[in-house]
């Protein structure tokens, strides 16, 4: 019997037995890390081998630049807190490796651009983080700034444009920047040495306010800097976004041009009228890597500049201070406007730069001009470039564009002159369908009022400006062709309704913005273009009632619309005096209709316009014939091929 239970005691033995624990079978614990290097794993109660169900304290204790993770058994036996550092092991009945696994981990810094801008905030707050951690983050503006957007060398946001995201750890050190931006800034501009810039030739696509355009980027002909920049008497404007800098490029858009009338107002001014043209050259956010070592200039437009013509000098001096003089600049003399900037959609290929603020718009002025010869190092999409800047010469304007686009055209009321002397004066005419030289403007055939009208189940069209008039004179020596022409309004045929088709005649007179003078009180015209008006030969009567008729001379109900008599595009003008009134606004047109209405009352009408001062005119009482101008769309048109 001795010898069986001998036996049996053996047989039952593990790991290891001994007469010190009574004969209790006891299991060796090894302590082990994963990886090696990743930190230390520490049996704190400190005697192993152990018996079964014994509840050992152990602690895992990371290196630098590693994280614990868990713990890991590899024989069973079980963790009060697998994921807590410092914990409890309670042994299995077998030998067993506990190991504690760590991570490798890396340093989330939060940073802002510009300082001042905002906050960035570590909203997990836990940092430094393991590779693929979700950290939550928010930016917050400071007032006069606004979020754009986040960046970051490495790793992932999971919506950058976004103020309150979630960024996506790296495996690396990182830095998690919230771009913000400010009041749009002024520029200095510098003139680059063209001898030494080199040819880019690429070609772009652009859109903006003004139209599309095809072009290919030339020269880099200005570099320009954020400045701060003081008014006598008032404060200093200071520079918001010292990483915004812009290159300005020469562009070839292969004839393709607007003309155009811009009102703008600034620190310069209020309602600054400017005659623009072009496009003329593009301006490219830029980041300046020498001298300064500046981040790229996140949150900046492209612009589109326009030529001004002839624009009215400002007459002011200021003092400038940017990176290349740091001490401010003495009395520098602003003249006049010399371009104007549309922000701008910009597509390279497949690849489009949308537009940051589309309200942001820039005028340049031509200033005092001062010697400066230094060269930069310069980085945007056309790679790194060095330009040589040779002096000062523009300085850029944060400005308010107030027109374009213009209020809606109003609808108009016309009515018969009576036989008038030939104003006998000339002018260069050019609308949508050419250019006409030498035109004489004879008589004055119908007077225009604005008018409120109400069709059928419409809510009435009301009037945008009560002091825009048109007078219609007839004019000649102009060849005449015939177009077709789709146009689209109120009276469009049928239902669902169909444009109309019109094939026209012309052009046979020209609508002039007036001032009315008597009988009223009115200001001049605003915001109102010229027209060019074609004699339509082919259109169908609309057959429309108007229920609601009502201008400054009477009220009219249920008049009939039938046929219409002219077609008007917006037209640009030029007098032998050099005197040119370009377009407001290019989509403007009109049609006018035959209607069976006639007014209480024919006034006699004193007026003045570009044609001459207090010109007197009567209406026609004897045939009552008028007219009623309809807002249009131009669908579609081409020259008239037929008889």
């Amino acid at each position: 019997m001795i010898v069986i239970a001998l036996i049996a005691g053996i047989i039952g033995c593990e790991g290891s037995c001994g007469g010190g624990n009574g004969g209790v079978t006891e299991y060796t614990l090894t302590m082990a890390v994963n990886p090696v290097g990743g930190g230390t794993a520490t049996d704190l109660t400190g005697t192993s081998p152990y018996p079964a169900s014994t509840n050992v304290s152990i602690q895992a204790v990371a290196n630098p630049g590693y994280e614990f993770v868990n713990w890991t058994s590899s024989a069973g036996g079980t963790f009060t807190n697998q994921y807590a550092a410092t914990t409890t092991f309670t042994m299995p009945a077998q030998n067993v490796t506990v190991t504690a696994n760590f991570v490798l981990v890396y340093d989330l810094t939060m940073a802002v651009n510009p300082v001042g801008g905002g906050t960035a905030t570590d909203l997990t707050g836990t940092s430094p983080y393991p590779a693929s951690t979700g950290v939550s983050v928010q930016a917050v503006a400071n007032p006069g700034y606004t979020f754009v957007k986040w960046t970051a060398p490495a790793g992932a946001f999971t919506d950058e444009n976004a103020a309150t995201t979630t960024f996506t750890m790296p495996a690396q050190d990182v830095t998690a920047t919230a771009h913000f931006v400010g009041p749009p800034d002024h520029f200095k501009f510098y003139w680059v040495d063209g001898d030494t810039a080199p040819y880019i030739g690429e070609d772009v696509q652009l859109l903006d306010q003004f139209g599309a355009f095809n072009a290919t980027v030339e020269y880099a002909m200005e570099f320009g800097n954020p400045v701060k920049k003081k008014v006598y008497g008032e404060e200093p404007s200071p520079i918001s976004n010292p990483d915004h800098h812009l290159a300005l490029y020469t562009i070839d858009c292969g004839g393709e041009y607007v003309v155009r009338s811009v009102e703008v107002s600034n620190q310069f001014g209020y309602e600054q009228q400017l005659n623009v043209y072009g496009p003329v050259a593009l301006a490219v956010p830029t980041q300046k890597l020498v001298p300064g070592g500046h981040e790229e200039p996140v949150g900046l437009n492209h612009y589109l500049l326009y030529g001004v013509d002839a624009g009215t000098p400002v007459g002011i001096s200021v003092n400038l201070t940017d990176q290349f003089s740091p001490e401010p600049d003495p009395d520098i003399w602003v003249y006049e406007p010399i371009y104007f900037a549309n922000p701008v959609q910009k597509t390279v290929g497949e690849n489009v730069t949308e537009i940051w603020d589309p309200t942001a718009h820039l005028v340049f002025y031509y200033i005092d001009s001062l010697a400066m010869p230094t060269s930069v190092q310069v980085y945007n999409q056309f790679d790194n470039q060095t330009l040589n800047l040779l002096y000062s010469d523009l300085l850029a304007v944060p400005s308010e564009k107030i027109v374009p686009p213009v209020p809606p055209l109003d609808h108009f009321k016309c009515y018969d002159v009576l036989d008038t002397l030939p104003i006998d004066t000339y002018v260069y005419l050019e609308d949508q369908f050419g250019y006409y030289e030498d035109v004489q403007v004879m008589e004055a055939d119908w007077f225009c009022n604005p008018v409120i009208e109400k069709v059928h189940n419409e809510v009435p069209t009301l009037v945008t400006n009560p002091d825009n008039h048109l007078m219609v004179y007839n004019i000649t020596g102009v060849s005449q062709a015939k177009w077709v022409v789709v146009v689209s309004n109120q009276f469009d045929l049928e239902f669902p309704p169909i444009p109309q088709t019109l094939i026209v005649n012309g052009p046979v007179a020209l609508a002039v913005p007036t001032q009315k003078l008597v009988p009223g009180d009115h200001l001049p015209p605003k915001y109102l273009d010229h027209f060019l008006l074609y004699e339509v030969i082919i259109g169908d009567d609309v057959g429309a009632t108007v229920e609601h008729l009502e201008d400054q001379f009477g009220l009219n109900l249920d008049v009939s619309v039938a046929k219409p008599v002219y077609f008007a595009n917006p037209v640009l003008v030029k007098d032998h005096g050099g005197n040119i009134t370009l377009v407001w606004d290019p989509e403007a047109h009109l049609v006018f209709y035959d209607i069976d209405s006639w007014a209480p009352l024919y006034p006699s009408l004193l007026v003045n316009n570009q044609f001459g001062d207090l010109q007197s005119y009567e209406l026609d009482a004897l045939e009552p014939r008028e007219l009623l101008a309809a807002p249009s769309e131009k669908v579609y048109y081409e020259p008239y091929g037929g008889p």
